[in-house]
């Protein structure tokens, strides 16, 4: 069946993605009274699996959104980690026995809890905010920008073409089996821990009636929320950084040596890049790099080389030298 194009439609905000990193945005949009819509691609909640951990400082945010008391008492609480390691004859035994969370650091301490539970959370202050609900089975299929409308405050620069899936297509592929092999049915559809679906079930059906149909959406703002091989970075051409790069850290590669990373004023970053491929000179037995054949290009090959997977680029170069350390 063809898809048919329905009439376009204006946002201050779209965030495509329905994760805990969008519903946390969307949340935020809701309670600042920020005309936004929420997409994603799939029909249904988090039944299982997927991440459980939350760590103190994401308690405290959740605590300021007002339901932090929740997650507390619903969650199971980190209070030690046991170490265990081989004894003198090879057998693993408990070694040691220490807090899960360094004493003092926040009325919190880590705990876990199915994601589907704290996903219930932001769709409820959502709702109880501004009535802003989760656009499901929804997948965005192109995106443009016009660059010379992006500094007017009142422009919708950002257009995004999405397309209202069939019920068979905005299904995940997600089970749980048990340990002979059999698909476990989890009864979360019928909890008491469940807030009431009905006012869901009607949305539903409102969806189900664009199924197959195309919608052009025009935005100031586009927030991508939909994981690590997140559509939206891709459409503009945005590669996944370091994430550390404002960090001191040493990056060792398998077999290309390691890089030192410094973070300095200004946002300059310094890098001690080490050389494993250098070409030698003959004076001194052909103990000595030549540096006739080091430049900032050579350089940057190694880095690369390290940093596989991800790739390093720059716009600047304040400063480059090389220098061989002495060994005796």
């Amino acid at each position: 069946m063809g898809s048919s194009v329905r009439a376009e439609s204006t946002t201050d905000v779209l965030i495509i993605g329905a994760g805990p990193a969008g519903l946390m945005m969307a949340t935020w949009m809701a309670k600042c009274g920020i005309k936004t819509r929420i997409i994603d691609k799939r029909g249904s909640k988090i039944f299982n699996g997927q991440a459980d951990g939350l760590q103190c400082r994401t308690l405290e945010i959740l605590d300021s959104l007002g339901f932090g008391t929740r997650a507390w008492q619903e969650s199971n609480h980190m209070l030690e980690i046991c170490l265990w390691n081989p004894d003198e004859q090879g057998t693993i035994r408990r070694s040691d026995r220490i807090p899960d969370t360094i004493p003092g650091i926040s009325r919190f301490q880590q705990v876990v809890l199915h994601q589907g539970r704290i996903e219930r959370w932001f769709l409820d202050c959502m709702s109880e905010t501004s009535g802003l609900h989760v656009e499901r089975g929804v997948l965005p299929t192109r995106l443009g920008i016009d660059q010379s409308a992006v500094e007017n405050p009142d422009a919708y620069p950002i257009t995004v073409h999405v397309r209202h899936l069939t019920e068979e297509e905005a299904t995940p592929k997600q089970t749980s089996t048990s340990t002979n092999g059999q698909a476990v049915q989890d009864g979360l559809f019928r909890s008491n821990m469940s807030a009431d679906d009905t006012a869901e079930l009607i949305k539903v059906a409102e969806l189900n009636k664009k199924t197959n149909t195309e919608e052009v959406i025009h935005a100031k703002y586009v927030l991508g929320a939909d994981g690590a091989h997140s559509w939206t970075r891709g459409q503009i051409g945005l590669k996944l950084e370091v994430p550390d790069i404002r960090m001191r850290c040493a990056i060792h590669s398998a077999s290309n040596g390691s890089v030192m990373v410094i973070p300095r004023e200004n946002k300059l970053v310094r890098l001690y890049i080490q050389l494993t491929t250098t070409e030698k000179t003959a004076a001194e037995g052909g103990s000595k790099a030549d540096r006739s054949k080091i430049d900032p290009d050579v350089i940057l090959q190694s880095a690369q080389r390290i940093m596989a997977p991800y790739t390093l680029t720059y716009r600047k170069l304040d400063w480059w030298t090389a220098y061989q350390i002495g060994q005796r």
